[in-house]
């Protein structure tokens, strides 16, 4: 075919596409090559079959703008079907293979209850049932040598019953294998001799890391993500394929980076967090057009509500995060992954999200949501629970003529019955205060939440600009920012497509981590550089197709004082190393931690306890998100007022 050129340039015109698959709505954006805006498309998600509705928005796309499949050089996917197998538990059947003893380190946990009252407590169920959970001989001591050798024949043994058993999946968690992974790899060998044929997931691979549970936490989640998350990349790639495509089909990763299928299929534990961390993204983008210094996102869709805090421009990331929380909100209520992410915190329910009366005759908004399948009330679909975007149409905020440019129809009167049948009637008051009502307390809920989160990283929130996006960002983001005393609110053009955006921005990254728990001052630093160019190496395979040239690498340092259950991570300077290294980790160390705390422990012993690099090429070219200078103000009396700079007036 004819390659079709840009008039700008003379060269050939191709395009990027991003997609992001959430609870209720498909998001596409198109730029062409050069980054400029082409084109966008929201499409109802279709859940038994997610593929098959992103295609066809994709299809839909094109032919909008008269692109062909071929003209497409770079697709970037967001996903839900990971959070959603953990949540709907409707992941792989997962076989744990654990040292002789240690079984039960699932059901231990933390050894902490997230309530500490509550007689009712609804502990987090673990994803590998007791009956599943199987045992071998061996023992490693806490600092890597052999104890005792693997028992051979009774891990060949192990093996042919996993297969008899029809485990689609294997997690081999062995005690300290993150300081020598030799005994793991061994038994994953023996499986594979005893006749198990499935995925073998090993934890010393997927989070070399110390502290047991969340290490095996980790590892048991990649391994019930890895059949259904491998069947689905595949399936989308086929039937991409199939429509003339040629680009193959990229991820974001939970900490805001890019990664290949081939990557995503070995560690769909990254993709957890995919999709918000898309949204934090195009905040960022906004923040560095703006020049704002201190931003907090703010992504409202139509499951859930998120928030990040965007320091300079750049999102901050969390070492650790939580996942399928038996409460919802509680902090200790889920199960830790191990593993790098945008250092998001959910603060309350989306726009499907349904309310209720509870039998204290108060309103309860969510964790129920009604999906896209039926979804509100409003939509007409057979939906007949009362939801945030059904109030928020009742008390018109938004427009009655629906949504997409009235492409979308809302139905107002399905809205207020839905409202009178499961609120108003039962409480005796009005379908437009019930409505006021579900309104406020989802507002109440995410500010009290935002709040809490800034604090928790000694910063004050009054400090920050909030940068609104999601279908229901805007709805709720004045109420919310004045509650927290906000004076400065951003909301995004076309804020129901963030996350898309934010698809395009995403630069190529990696995060490699290794564990070192060791005295500050008996570091061997020609040790450290060697398990430095170990983590570069790893990284490097996982950015594959990047030139070494353009990409950045960053070293952190876990530390801690000894004897502090917990660290902080310290940025450090990469190798080489040379005598006066230990003196400056040290002050580093220092600096940090009197940042983070307001004060050092004079004359206290530090360790490191890991190692870890990020390394990342340069952030895409797009379109700019909003035009530079743009700012939605709160006044002091809480009114919107949009301002422009003089060129943009």
């Amino acid at each position: 075919m004819e390659a079709v050129v840009t008039a700008r340039t003379g060269k050939r015109c191709t395009y990027r596409i991003g997609f992001d698959i959430g609870g209720t709505f498909t998001d596409l954006v198109m730029t062409d090559s050069e980054g400029q805006f082409v084109g966008s498309l929201k499409a109802l998600t279709t859940p038994k079959n997610l593929s098959e509705g992103a295609v066809h928005g994709i299809r839909a796309l094109l032919e909008q703008h008269g692109v062909e499949p071929h003209q497409v050089v770079f697709l970037m996917h967001a996903t839900t079907q990971t959070s959603n197998l953990l949540v709907e538990r409707n992941g792989a059947s997962v076989a744990l293979v654990t040292t002789l003893g240690f079984r039960d380190i699932l059901e231990f946990a933390n050894e902490s209850r997230y309530e500490l009252y509550d007689l009712m407590l609804q502990p987090f169920v673990p994803l590998v049932p007791r009956n599943s959970r199987f045992e071998v001989r061996e023992r490693l001591s806490a600092q890597g040598g052999v104890l005792e050798p693997v028992d051979e024949q009774s891990a060949i043994a192990l093996g042919r019953q996993l297969q008899l058993a029809g485990y689609e999946a294997a997690a081999v968690i062995l005690l300290h294998s993150y300081l020598n992974p030799s005994h793991e790899r061994q038994v994953a060998h023996l499986l594979r001799r005893g006749g198990f044929t499935r995925e073998i997931v090993l934890s010393s691979v997927v989070c070399p890391e110390i502290r047991e549970y969340p290490r095996s936490a980790t590892t048991v989640c990649n391994a019930y993500l890895a059949p259904k998350v491998s069947h689905y990349l595949q399936e989308l790639s086929q039937r991409i394929k199939e429509q003339g495509f040629s680009a193959s089909v990229n991820l974001m990763s939970s900490s805001g980076g890019c990664i290949s299928a081939a990557t995503a299929i070995r560690r769909p534990v990254e993709l957890l967090e995919c999709g918000a961390a898309a949204g934090v993204l195009s905040a960022a983008r906004v923040a560095r057009g703006l020049s704002i210094p201190r931003a907090l996102s703010l992504e409202m869709g139509g499951t859930t509500a998120k928030s990040a805090i965007v320091l300079n421009g750049q999102p901050a990331l969390a070492r650790a995060y939580e996942v399928a929380r038996a409460a919802r909100f509680k902090k200790g209520s889920g199960m830790p992954v191990q593993s790098s992410a945008v250092d998001l915190i959910e603060i309350g329910a989306g726009g499907g999200s349904i309310a209720e009366v509870d039998m204290l005759g108060m309103i309860r908004v969510g964790p129920q949501s009604a999906n896209s399948d039926p979804g509100p009330a409003c939509y007409g679909r057979g939906g007949d629970r009362p939801t945030v975007t059904d109030a928020d149409l009742v008390l018109g905020y938004l427009n009655p003529a629906g949504l997409l440019g009235g492409d979308f129809p809302l139905y107002r009167q399905l809205a207020v019955a839905a409202i009178n049948d499961h609120v108003a009637t039962p409480l005796g008051i009005s379908a437009e205060e019930a409505a006021a009502a579900i309104h406020s307390i989802v507002v109440e809920n995410m500010a009290a939440a935002v709040r809490i989160h800034v604090i928790e990283h000694g910063l004050d929130p009054r400090e920050f600009t909030m940068i609104a996006s999601g279908g229901a960002g805007p709805v709720h983001a004045a109420a919310i920012a004045a509650r927290l005393g906000l004076t400065r609110l951003v909301i995004m053009p076309n804020a129901g497509l963030g996350a898309a955006v934010g698809l395009l921005c995403a630069p190529p990254l990696a995060v490699v981590a290794r564990a070192m728990l060791c005295p500050l001052d008996a570091l061997d630093w020609a040790n450290v550089a060697m398990v430095f160019d170990g983590m570069r190496l790893e990284a490097l395979s996982d950015l594959n197709g990047c030139e070494a040239g353009e990409l950045e690498c960053n070293l952190y340092c876990d530390m801690r004082y000894r004897g502090q259950g917990h660290e902080i991570t310290v940025p450090f300077s990469s190798p080489p190393f040379d005598l006066h290294s230990g003196d400056a980790l040290s002050a580093a160390f220092n600096h940090k931690y009197r940042e983070h705390y307001g004060r050092n422990n004079e004359g206290a012993a530090v360790e490191v306890v890991s190692w870890r690099i990020v390394v990342h090429g340069p952030e895409r070219e797009t379109t700019t998100v909003v035009p530079a200078g743009a700012q939605v103000q709160l006044d002091l009396v809480g009114n919107l007022c949009i301002h422009l700079s003089e060129e943009h007036r």
